[in-house]
């Protein structure tokens, strides 16, 4: 198995924002946990992973994915489990814990990295990566798109991909209320959000360490991901599954916008 080289950094350098994040995320980790599949689920060559965001990977056996904001690594270990040689990247630590023990309980080999991914982690090998993936969920929480846009492009091979699937940018906004659709934000606020309580899963709605989020529209992403030099392959839209934003009411919101999933294509020179 052909792994990626890493040098453990115990104390990944965050700024005011992620650090902030890395210790919100750590105190929900163990909790958050309920919410996934076991060990068991994944041994048995179960997956997470999105049709359409297999359709656009293609057959990954024996391509280097790295996996960025991997929270505790059950994509991670879905596109494994798909034949990849994978790499998680999270900054929480407690969350990369909880990933490297459930691969060593399903028995699946990747390797796993506490680290910002708002810049290249000077722990892995630059251009060593077929694919860098990133689920949904995942921009919301960091603070400069054209910083992560770049670390994708060191990161990647000549003619390596970045296929990101992530909630559309509107949703957030929106809200069923009586069956009706409500807009309950602003598309175009850019400003950071500091938030507390967490909505997707029971236990931590009161959970009191503050995090930072951020709101980009979709044209912020597409442009950071094209600014950074990568050619834009494909853009695909669907409507939302987010059960736990919309539970009930989902099928009235599913005639709107959910979820995009971007693909991107870094040069051969």
């Amino acid at each position: 198995m052909d792994r990626a080289p890493i040098h453990r950094n115990p104390n990944p350098p965050v700024n005011e924002y992620t650090s902030a994040n890395r210790d919100a995320w750590d105190a929900i980790a163990d909790l958050r946990q309920d919410i996934w599949p076991s060990a068991e689920f994944f041994a048995k060559g179960g997956t997470l992973l999105r049709e359409h965001e297999v359709e656009a990977a293609g057959d990954v056996r024996g391509l280097r994915l790295c996996h960025l904001q991997c929270g505790s690594g059950e994509e991670t270990l879905s596109w494994a489990n798909a034949g990849a040689q994978v790499t998680g990247v999270d900054i929480s630590p407690k969350q990369i814990d909880l990933a490297i023990r459930k691969a060593e309980d399903a028995g699946i080999s990747g390797e796993f990295l506490a680290a910002d991914v708002s810049a290249r982690p000077v722990e892995l090998v630059p251009e060593f990566f077929d694919i860098v993936y990133t689920g949904g969920g995942a921009l919301g929480w960091l603070p400069d798109l054209d910083s992560w846009a770049a670390a994708i492009v060191q990161l990647l091979k000549p003619s390596g991909r970045l296929i990101l699937n992530e909630e559309h940018p509107q949703l957030g906004n929106l809200e069923v209320r009586d069956g009706s659709i409500a807009i309950v934000g602003d598309y175009f606020d850019r400003q950071p959000q500091r938030t507390t309580g967490w909505r997707h899963f029971a236990g931590a709605e009161d959970a009191p360490e503050p995090r930072w989020e951020f709101h980009r529209t979709l044209g912020d992403i597409v442009t950071s991901v094209a600014r950074a030099g990568l050619r834009i392959e494909s853009l695909q839209e669907f409507p939302s599954t987010a059960t736990w934003r919309f539970g009930d009411d989902l099928p009235t919101i599913r005639r709107l916008l959910g979820s995009i999933l971007l693909t991107a294509r870094k040069s051969l020179s």
